[in-house]
């Protein structure tokens, strides 16, 4: 009875607790093992004993479950957080994704005193695709201008959409040659984005603002300053 009990225990492993691992488990299945021992010294017993056996490859089965259970859980609770930083539509950062991302990398600029630089890139009358040719077009376009930007960056860049038209490109250590020769190449790629809509050729152009910063300056500040930039390039 004592050890069926035990089993139950096994069984009633908490299925909501991320944190459990195969250890704990383990562990348990070691308790179990402990806890018969003594039984099978006091009954002299053999390491055979069909009962003995069974209990113990019920709890191995208990404990493999609840394994695959945990990283069920786990694989599930990855793939939430996953959804709640990625942007839909382009399968880049969305802004949230993309805040905590700057807000990880200027933490470590601030840390090693390395700067870098922020671009906003916002596109020229894209109001008009949306009105003339319809929202499913507007969204083809952001798709393709993801596609884009990502193609020209670095792997270490981060790029995220964080608005309706709007794109960041995050260039963690870069210096400002570096980024004024990325200006350029993300102006060429979107020249070179081939796209139609009902028989129409779409023209993509956009207006990029940057700030160079050099790790002590606050997010908010950079942002602020790369937006302004972006704005003064659109009515320039």
């Amino acid at each position: 009875m004592q050890n069926y009990t035990n089993l139950q225990k096994l069984n009633e492993f908490p299925h909501g607790k991320k944190e459990s691992t195969q250890y704990e488990l383990s562990a348990r299945v070691t308790e179990l093992s402990n806890q018969l021992s003594p039984n099978l010294k006091l009954k002299n017993q053999s390491s055979t004993d069909p009962e003995i056996n069974n209990t113990l490859q019920f709890a191995l089965l208990a404990m493999e479950e609840a394994e695959k259970r945990i990283k069920r859980q786990e694989t599930r609770i990855k793939q939430l957080e996953s959804l709640s930083v990625t942007d839909e539509l382009t399968q880049l950062f969305n802004r949230r994704g993309f805040l905590q991302q700057f807000q990880f990398s200027l933490s470590i600029s601030r840390r090693n005193k390395t700067g870098g630089s922020l671009m906003i890139l916002d596109f020229d009358k894209f109001k008009q695709v949306n009105d003339t040719y319809g929202h499913l077009a507007g969204d083809e376009v952001l798709k393709n201008v993801g596609i884009a930007i990502s193609t020209v960056v670095r792997e270490s860049d981060i790029v995220g959409r964080i608005g309706g038209d709007e794109f960041s490109i995050l260039m963690p250590g870069a210096s400002p040659v570096t980024v004024t020769k990325r200006i350029s190449q993300i102006h060429s790629a979107l020249r070179k984005v081939k796209f139609s809509w009902n028989h129409k050729n779409l023209i993509i152009r956009g207006s990029i603002g940057r700030c160079d910063y050099l790790g002590h300056e606050n997010e908010q500040e950079i942002l602020n300053l790369a937006d302004t930039s972006m704005y003064k390039q659109k009515s320039s």
